[in-house]
């Protein structure tokens, strides 16, 4: 146990009241006289601010003022800032107001002297020692103290917030300044036998109104009493504590405040309802911060007004001022004809852009379907020649969608796609956590977790709300029409002005998908509510028919616009390549010498050599656009074809032919690569009743399709013709069939396969005759013999055909 304050020393001569004072021979003190003694002996100071002791002696009397400072209730209480910028705290004013207080002019105390002042002021009090002077016994100082400071220390305005009181201590005060801020209940341990209720309240009800006493019960040695004002709590500890009555010290402290109990207790006890009520909280906070933040670099996505490239806002203005006056500039010295300015389009396009460019200005409602073979330059004649000069455009490739594996990944490339920023795709995986440890907890989940679906449609939807902000830019409620206000409501708005809505351009949108197929329902929504809302123009751009069906579910009341692009017929073909090539033929005329005529033979024999290198490839644009290119980096126009149909057989063979393929789907595919190298195009009919289409012959077509090598008619849903996907593969399928030694190991392979084929029908076969062959009387099964017998002759006589054709092929 602590000891008490005072050293020995302190205590010579002291005259001893034995109902309140301790004797010598029994105090217990706080801090022993031999730390005291140590500190005297090493030079260090013993000054109750450094030890938290008052040192007096038996003609000085200890007197506690409370109510000289504002006191603290709380760790960053006003009170504190109060005193220390609006009180002046200095040591002089201190002594000057206690001595005020203790001896005024209106009744002096003769002989009072100050001996020292220890301020506390985080209980608003200070501890005052006088010299008790000779005429007066320290009782009747006492008395006059208090008396004198309940009268000056009053004021008739203000008395209940400035009156101060002056108590005498009868303990033994230990000055302290830990952080126990003061509280309305004292706690009080007994070092000794505990005092009575009634011994309670007779010692500690002059400090101040007492609500209740809480008396030490059992084991538990200690009380508590409780004030009603912080005032009678914070003078009964400095006052009483330390006390001896009866042999008993009395250890008196704040009791500790419970704070954050109530909150604590909300969370412990009532899980279900304070973890959505967080959960609630933290998303408000959220659209409130982060939504603003995503819905303008949605904006800035859409608009590039503060991007730094060439797709800025003010950059496309000044390239198309200065493009519109260059082209004033040529047409006025040189004459040229519109055409000559899309020469890079042959009249079929040049009539599509001019109709979807007529459709984007119109005031109704804009749903646009481009559809076309892979490779017909859907996304060219979209983004390179309508749009190119249109601000507010969003391009969204769904391919980059359904290539996301994981739920991260495919956030982020929605996110990008979108201009969804900030993103955290982290904060999912640790939600899933959190969402499994509360359904332990409460036995429900705590919906904080959420879906990529879901997230993919709060996407969507904030993408709506910033492509509404950039329709409505520059939208008044009401407009000056002479000397009248007319209100313009925002419907009209649109319907009047549709340059200012955006265009959303959704490319490879299939409709279907096994990964991510949900992403073509929600953009399909999503486009159907901007065109309900009428703020935005949307374009399609698919490969077949499939995703019709999707858009009218989301649309049913709509009637689409549709373009459709097939490829080019070949005098325009040979147009298109004649004007992307023109530039390099002059080039090379400049650079050639030779007389006139030679050049005109020159220009004529490479015409002739693209003519007959644009049969094999048709006019598909991609194909197109990749022998232009081949050309102009220096290779003739037929070392330029035989590449690239050398780079689509190469193609082929790795994705359709390859060891790593099924089986049964690189048979298939052979098959039908070695009868469309004699014709354009099969019928349906002609391949149904092969052997490794039987089982399922629209399945296997249908996956070759998908898969890029073929292009399938049908007429009413039903496949009625097949050709290869492109026209340069045709040429590649011919270019694999007259290859000996390739076409020799590809058809090897392909008669193996057919040989497992059958060798695995006639396994089965037998296996169903097995048990029929055990039955005495086969009369009974004759015609599911004779089937079986006839199926298993027809297979082996396909496999003896096969054999026959390997053997004969190895000697080649």
């Amino acid at each position: 146990m602590f000891l008490r304050l005072y050293s020995a020393r302190s205590l010579v001569g002291r005259r001893v009241n034995r109902l309140h004072w301790p004797s010598v021979s029994r105090v217990k003190r706080y801090v022993s006289s031999e730390i005291q003694q140590k500190d005297v002996q090493a030079g260090e100071s013993t000054t109750a601010t450094d030890t938290g002791i008052i040192h007096k002696t038996e003609e000085e009397t200890l007197i506690y003022f409370d109510n000289v400072y504002p006191r603290a209730t709380s760790l960053w209480s006003p009170a504190q800032w109060y005193n220390l910028l609006l009180t002046n705290q200095s040591r002089d004013a201190v002594r000057e107001k206690i001595k005020n207080f203790a001896s005024p002019p209106s009744n002096p105390v003769y002989g009072l002297e100050l001996i020292s002042s220890i301020p506390v002021k985080r209980d608003g009090g200070v501890f005052a020692t006088f010299l008790v002077p000779p005429q007066y016994t320290k009782a009747q100082v006492n008395a006059m103290i208090q008396q004198n400071t309940a009268k000056e220390s009053s004021t008739p305005v203000l008395s209940y917030f400035t009156k101060a009181s002056a108590f005498p201590v009868k303990g033994y005060p230990w000055i302290e300044d830990l952080k126990r801020l003061p509280n309305k209940t004292i706690l009080i341990k007994f070092q000794g036998p505990a005092l009575t209720e009634e011994e309670i309240y007779s010692l500690f009800r002059r400090y101040g109104t007492i609500s209740d006493i809480f008396p030490a019960s059992g084991s538990d040695n200690s009380a508590r009493v409780k004030y009603r004002s912080f005032r009678g709590a914070i003078c009964a500890k400095n006052c009483v504590s330390g006390i001896e009555i009866h042999n008993t010290v009395l250890h008196i402290q704040y009791e500790r405040i419970a704070q954050g109990h109530l909150l604590n207790n909300f969370f412990v006890n009532h899980t279900r309802i304070a973890i959505p009520v967080v959960i609630a909280l933290l998303s408000i906070v959220a659209v409130l911060i982060f939504d603003p933040i995503r819905e303008f670099s949605i904006e800035q996505k859409i608009t590039h007004r503060y991007s730094i490239s060439w797709d800025n806002h003010w950059l496309k203005r000044i390239r198309k001022l200065g493009s519109s006056t260059m082209s004033q500039f040529r047409n006025y010295w040189y004459s040229e004809d519109s055409s000559q300015s899309k020469k890079h389009l042959w009249e079929e396009r040049i009539e599509k852009v001019n109709d979807l460019k007529m459709w984007l200005e119109e005031n109704n409602n804009t749903f646009v379907v481009i559809r076309g073979p892979r490779g017909s330059g859907k996304h060219e004649l979209v983004m390179q020649h309508t749009l190119l000069e249109r601000e507010n455009v969003l391009y969204l490739d769904c391919d980059k969608f359904i290539k996301s594996r994981t739920d991260a990944k495919f956030l982020k490339t929605a996110a990008s796609q979108l201009g969804y920023f900030p993103i955290f795709p982290w904060f999912n995986s640790i939600t899933n956590v959190i969402d499994l440890m509360v359904q332990g907890l409460t036995g429900q989940k705590s919906g904080l977790s959420e879906t990529k679906e879901a997230q993919f449609r709060n996407m969507l939807t904030t993408s709506l709300m910033s492509i509404r902000h950039i329709a409505l830019k520059g939208y008044k409620s009401s407009v000056k029409v002479g000397e009248d206000l007319v209100n313009v409501k925002e419907e009209d708005y649109l319907q009047q002005h549709p340059e200012e809505k955006p265009v959303i351009v959704i490319d490879r949108f299939t409709g279907k998908s096994e990964i991510n197929g949900f992403v073509y329902k929600e953009l399909s929504d999503w486009a159907a509510m901007l065109l309900q809302m009428n703020l935005a123009h949307v374009i399609f751009l698919t490969e077949s028919v499939a995703p019709n069906q999707l858009l009218s579910e989301s649309l049913p009341t709509q009637v689409f616009k549709t373009l459709i692009l097939s490829d080019a017929s070949k005098e325009n073909s040979k147009k298109y390549v004649l004007a992307q090539l023109r530039d390099q033929l002059h080039k090379d005329e400049d650079n050639d010498n030779s007389q006139s005529t030679e050049k005109e033979v020159l220009a004529d024999r490479t015409t002739q050599e693209i003519d007959e290198a644009l049969d094999p490839l048709g006019g598909r644009m991609l194909d197109l656009q990749a022998f232009v290119r081949r050309v102009k980096s220096g290779e003739e126009p037929k070392e330029a074809l035989e590449k690239m149909v050398e780079q689509a057989s190469e193609h082929i063979t790795q994705i359709f032919l390859s060891d790593k393929v099924d089986s049964l789907k690189s048979a298939q595919a052979w098959e039908l690569i070695e009868m469309l190298s004699k014709k354009p195009k099969i019928s349906f009919e002609e391949i149904v009743f092969k052997p490794l289409f039987k089982a399922a012959p629209e399945l296997g077509i249908t996956e070759l399709e998908n898969n890029g090598l073929l292009g399938v008619s049908r007429d009413r849903g039903v496949i009625k013709e097949i050709q290869p996907a492109k026209p340069l593969f045709r040429a590649a399928f011919q270019y694999l069939l007259k290859d000996n030694e390739l076409s020799t190991i590809l058809k090897t392979r392909y008669l193996l396969r057919v040989v497992s084929f059958e060798t695995g029908r006639i396994k089965k076969w037998e296996e169903e005759l097995r048990p029929l062959g055990k039955v005495e009387d086969t009369k009974l099964f004759k015609s599911r013999l004779n089937y079986l017998s006839k199926k298993i002759e027809l297979s082996s006589s396909v496999i003896d055909d096969c054999e026959a054709q390997i053997k004969q092929l190895s000697k080649r």
